[in-house]
């Protein structure tokens, strides 16, 4: 045993002694640097190697060919423009890559088309060249155009095998033989403008991307045109095409609208009766609050990481300072009118508290008076008076009144009115950010979930029971927040679509459907006083929200079916 050990020492005697003495040799025997091989990219090829070759006679094959176009020649592409095109030759390694200038441009058309030559060197514009030219190379060459604003995601083989098209080499395309076949299939590929809700829109087909076999008849089409109408058509086409693009979109725009109308109205009207119902059975408001808020965290954190739709949050320019000087308070504030407002539901019926929202305008006019945003005149103060004077009437006629109820809801709306003018302040800033209510909710509900449970901590807490939560159930519990969730996103979505105005005068309409379903369902008794008092409210909302002037101008104009005069 003793002799094994030492003959195991005597080795690594040896072998350390052995790497002592090759130490001084190390950089002959062990390369220092490591050679890391090039990624695999398009090859590229100069614009006059391509016009040297011959002309595929193959119709049929996509030759794997990607042209772009710049000019004029040798000028500097910008660093965007670098990085889109780098994009396209890294994901097609096994293509050719070919960058045309206005020069190489001009030899084309001379060497190939000649007939066209007088024609394109009168073209206005390098631009209107540059458009033109794109369909020589997709006819004489095939391949694949991009614009260099293009950015590849992804490789565009499997597109074209997925119609069945193949793809070869430009050298095997060159070499093949014509197809057998008279009359072969050729399939021309050509981009589609995401924002152009129509294909027959103007511009939803564009020619900024495109691709086909050589010798696709369709890429003369333009050429031709242009060849009859040098100074351009009469437009008439063009016109038609307007025409139809905006009385299909118009009407597609006004469906949509209406969705997102009933849909808000339906997510706003179904949060304040479910709120109620809660409400009445648990008699913890701020808890409830609280929920709400800690389910739109967790929502919108998810929404963020998974869909486009809170991307408006990544032109903010977000840091601690602004977080706390802007975002916080709003937040605080916001967190204060959803508590108010809900504790209101504790001591008032719906129909009241509607009632009383009709004066949230005066109180929004007179806060923004206050911090300067907005100016007072005769008639705002005389539909102020008004809009405050039926309100104090509809007041006055309340069955079951309140006084900390009715409290609790104008300062509601003294904290909603106060954040909003915080918003228009935070958007008017110089460096104003352009927060869409949606993204609004993303930064301010940890605040607002934070101080609502610290809220509920000194108050709610102490006499809160989890048996509460078995009574409602967690499954009521989850789906109120997901409705109260569903309500900013119709927000969102509708403020997106509509103005400002509209969703006034949309609301007028939707809290008498709210009183109608609390008289249905709460049997809420409704006297004439309040009747009369909430309908003049409505009235000058309505006056104050669109101005003496726009009304009548509506009274006055005259309808589509009378009869014009004759002179």
């Amino acid at each position: 045993m003793l002799h094994c050990l030492r003959k195991k020492c005597h080795y690594t005697l040896a072998i350390a002694l052995i790497l002592v003495l090759l130490y001084p040799f190390r950089s002959t025997i062990l390369p220092t640097e490591v050679t890391v091989p090039e990624p695999i990219q398009s090859r590229k090829l100069s614009a006059y190697e391509l016009l040297s070759r011959p002309v595929a006679k193959d119709w049929t094959t996509i030759p794997k060919i990607i042209h772009q176009t710049w000019f004029p020649a040798g000028s500097n592409m910008s660093q965007n423009a670098q990085s889109w095109v780098q994009t396209i030759i890294d994901h097609h390694p096994d293509w050719e890559y070919v960058l045309w200038d206005d020069e190489t441009n001009e030899l084309l058309v001379q060497q190939y088309f000649p007939w066209f030559l007088d024609t394109y060197r009168a073209l206005p514009k390098e631009i209107n060249r540059a458009d033109m030219v794109r369909n020589f190379y997709m006819y004489l060459f095939g391949g694949m155009y991009a614009d260099v604003d293009t950015e590849a995601l992804r490789p565009v083989d499997p597109l074209f095998a997925g119609h069945s098209v193949s793809l070869a080499s430009h050298w095997d395309v060159i070499s093949s033989a014509a197809p057998a076949q008279n009359n072969p299939v050729q399939r021309a590929f050509l981009g589609r403008m995401a924002h152009a809700a129509d294909i027959e829109s103007s511009a939803a087909v564009p020619n900024g991307w495109m691709a086909s076999p050589p010798g696709h008849p369709f890429w003369l089409l333009p050429v031709l045109y242009v060849l009859e109408n040098p100074k351009g058509g009469d437009g008439k086409r063009e016109r038609e095409i307007e025409m139809y693009s905006k009385s299909t979109l118009s009407e597609r725009a006004a469906w949509k609208i209406i969705f997102l109308t009933l849909s808000w109205i339906v997510w706003s009207n179904l949060t304040i009766l479910f709120n109620k119902w809660i409400l009445e059975s648990t008699g913890f408001p701020i808890i409830l609050t609280s929920w709400h808020l800690i389910f739109a965290t967790v929502a919108t954190q998810v929404l963020a990481r998974t869909t486009s739709i809170l991307d408006g949050r990544k032109t903010i320019t977000m840091d601690t300072k602004v977080y706390l000087q802007k975002i916080a308070p709003i937040g605080l504030l916001y967190s204060g009118s959803l508590v108010c407002s809900n504790i209101a539901y504790l001591y008032l019926n719906i129909s009241f508290i509607q009632m009383l929202k009709a004066a949230g305008p005066v109180v929004t006019l007179l806060t923004s008076w206050f911090w300067g945003v907005a100016e007072l005149s005769a008639a705002k103060v005389a539909n102020i008076l008004i809009i405050t004077l039926s309100v104090a009437l509809a007041v006055s006629g309340e069955i079951q009144f309140s006084w900390l109820g009715v409290g609790f809801q104008l300062a509601a709306l003294v904290f909603d009115a106060n954040r909003l003018i915080m918003i228009q302040i935070l958007l008017s800033d110089n460096d104003g950010q352009k927060m869409d209510p949606l993204v609004s909710l993303y930064y301010s509900a940890p605040v607002c979930a934070l101080m609502n449970l610290f809220l509920a901590w000194r108050t709610e807490f102490a006499t809160f029971q989890w048996s509460a939560v078995a009574e409602t159930g967690v499954g009521m519990l989850l789906l109120n927040a997901i409705v109260g969730f569903m309500l900013n996103v119709s927000v969102f979505t509708l403020i997106g679509k509509t103005s400002g105005l509209t969703m006034t005068l949309v609301s007028i309409p939707k809290n008498v459907l709210l009183i109608l379903a609390s008289i249905v369902i709460w049997h809420t008794r409704i006297s004439f006083l309040q009747g009369v008092g909430y309908s003049i409210a409505l009235l000058g909302l309505v006056v104050y929200s669109m101005g003496w002037a726009r009304i009548k101008s509506y009274v006055q104009a005259p309808r589509k079916d009378e009869p014009s005069s004759l002179v």
